[in-house]
């Protein structure tokens, strides 16, 4: 039950617009294979490792159309680049979403209050976050902040509610 297995794949990939599907081309794939059935669907890949009798799956894939793993992505239109976006365009791409996320101290269990005087170690931590000032970049996420108060002895939560759109972080920006 606490076997983790990471599967990375390095390869060729390919689309099709008409069937909307993504495909890895493996070594043993025919070249320009048109009804690509010596490719393998990304649909099959995603059926076999989910079942995969292992509770922690990561799967990395370093392949053209990888995105397209992803059914919604395979189905949207775009482009990506291979370029890192600016600090202002990852504020509007992030600004440009609407959210509601939360990050609470603990679930279901009480949370320790810390020594009287001093802030509670859920405070604490979180501060300590702040004071960093999202280093070179200024700009700090909620999605950077969960995994240090992760280190917590009670176990932070976090989670999205309400009208959260996808893709949506809350972004702190040092001035």
């Amino acid at each position: 039950p606490q076997d983790q297995l990471v599967i990375f794949i390095a390869g060729h990939g390919q689309f099709d617009e008409t069937f909307g599907e993504g495909y890895l081309v493996t070594r043993g794939s025919l070249s320009n294979d048109a009804a690509k059935t010596s490719y393998v669907a990304h649909s099959i890949l995603r059926n076999i490792i989910n079942n995969i009798p292992c509770e922690h799956i990561l799967l990395i894939m370093d392949v053209c159309f990888s995105g397209t793993f992803d059914p919604v992505i395979a189905s949207s239109r775009g482009e990506d680049l291979y370029e890192s976006i600016e600090d202002s365009e990852l504020l509007v791409r992030k600004l440009s979403k609407k959210t509601r996320r939360y990050l609470t101290s603990g679930g279901k269990e009480y949370v320790s209050d810390g020594i009287p005087g001093k802030h509670s170690p859920f405070a604490q931590k979180f501060i300590e976050v702040l004071r960093t000032r999202g280093g070179e970049d200024r700009i700090i996420t909620l999605t950077e902040i969960y995994p240090v108060m992760q280190r917590l002895k009670t176990l932070p939560r976090t989670g999205e509610f309400g009208s959260n759109e996808k893709d949506s972080d809350f972004v702190f920006v040092a001035k």
